[in-house]
């Protein structure tokens, strides 16, 4: 899949994690978006970085379209809808994941 990781300076954690959790819609109220097919990898402070679909905004506009490929987000692994939806219902919770570049 071609996805989108962490900006420069908010970059995604490098390692092996697994899927914490898992949120078919998750609300990221720091950033007042929201996260579809969310599943949490790892902590990163008191939030969970994770790997979803590109973020919703309050006004309904689509986050980083256009742009996956790019490292644009504050640490989550960001994928197209079809590809997030696809990883989301293939995975579970404890399901191993590899952050490398």
């Amino acid at each position: 899949f071609v996805a989108s990781t962490g900006k420069p300076g908010s970059g995604t954690a490098t390692g092996t994690y697994s899927v914490l959790s898992k949120f078919p819609n998750a609300y990221a109220s720091t950033w007042d978006l929201q996260m579809p097919y969310f599943m949490g990898i790892y902590w990163s402070g008191s939030l969970q970085n994770g790997i979803h679909a590109l973020p919703i905004l309050s006004n309904g506009q689509t986050l980083w379209a256009g742009y996956l490929g790019t490292p644009v987000s504050f640490g989550c692994i960001i994928l197209s809808s079809a590809n997030a939806q696809a990883l989301y219902y293939w995975a579970d919770v404890g399901t191993p994941v590899i952050i490398r570049y």
